[in-house]
């Protein structure tokens, strides 16, 4: 299916990308969720000894959109998961890139599309599938799944405080009418979520229920984490590792890797050698997470929650 959609494309916090995406003389660089390939081309704009760009997206519909709108003799497109990301390197004659790039973000695609029903802005099938092959969409979870199986969904996912509440209005909804568009479910949310203080009415009541729906369907968090156990197999040596994430479960699991894989020995303090003979695999290039500017967030709030985290393997 091809939309008419004509999204209006900000790629978020594309100043700090470019300073981190790739070492100077760096040839190959992979985009693992491409949409509409903003950060791309910039990088490739940037990175002038750049031989090939890889993009990847598990979204068809968008890859359709970027073939028709990207005009880049350097650039692969692939549609697969970011995590199958050694069998894309495999096609594409290379064994590993020097920069790789995550953007943990829905597309302005998806989003500013109704009929993919990622947004409650915007009443359409409430859908919320990145890849619309896959089979379970929104409308699945909320209409079969038990109150108790919706009020963990919406909890852990959405952190959601009044996920229980939520889920019980779901329940009682759905027993005189399924649910089939995303106008009816934030109404539902709406009408349960008490109001909210005046330091986050920009916050829309039902965000947290979208994001907890959106990455259940999409298997979101088990995404990131299959992809953090392949990608440093996939960075040559001196390769830079980027990921935008846009909230704290995403930048949780970001963060534990680092962690993890830039520390060395691990032998307990009393031993005077070490023996366990652990390395450091990565260099940290970003102590903190950064943010987008205030600038930029008022060109494009949809940038207020992104964070940028940048490493080079060792």
């Amino acid at each position: 299916m091809k939309s008419n959609i004509k999204p209006e494309h900000k790629s978020v916090l594309l100043e700090q990308v470019l300073e981190y995406a790739m070492p100077e003389n760096g040839k190959i660089f992979v985009d693992g969720t491409f949409g509409l390939g903003g950060h791309t081309r910039a990088v490739l704009e940037r990175y002038k000894n750049i031989e090939l760009a890889i993009g990847i997206d598990r979204d068809s519909e968008i890859l359709n959109y970027a073939r028709d709108t990207f005009d880049e003799p350097k650039l692969s497109l692939y549609q697969a998961k970011a995590s199958d990301l050694p069998m894309v390197l495999e096609n594409a004659g290379v064994n590993a890139a020097d920069g790789i790039l995550l953007d943990l973000g829905v597309s302005s695609y998806q989003l500013d599309n109704p009929d993919r029903g990622f947004s409650f802005s915007k009443n359409g099938p409430l859908d919320m599938r990145m890849n619309p092959s896959d089979s379970e969409t929104a409308a699945d979870l909320v209409n079969n799944l038990s109150k108790e199986e919706l009020a963990k969904i919406i909890y852990e996912y959405g952190e959601e405080r009044f996920g229980r509440k939520i889920a019980d209005a779901i329940v009682k909804y759905r027993e005189t009418k399924i649910f089939e568009t995303t106008e009816e479910l934030a109404k539902v949310v709406c009408d349960t979520v008490p109001a909210l203080p005046k330091n986050q009415k920009h916050i829309h009541p039902a965000t947290k229920t979208f994001q907890a729906l959106r990455i259940a369907v999409n298997h979101e968090l088990d995404e990131i984490s299959d992809f953090l156990n392949i990608c440093l197999d996939c960075l040559n040596p001196g390769g830079h590792l980027t990921i935008i994430s846009f909230h704290s479960l995403e930048d949780r699991l970001v963060k534990s890797f680092i962690q993890k894989n830039s520390k060395g020995c691990e032998c307990p303090p009393q031993f005077p050698v070490c023996v366990c003979g652990k390395k450091p695999r990565i260099k940290i290039l970003t102590k903190k997470a950064v943010f987008a500017e205030e600038d930029e967030v008022k060109l494009n709030p949809r940038a207020r929650s992104a964070r940028l985290r940048a490493i080079v393997k060792i």
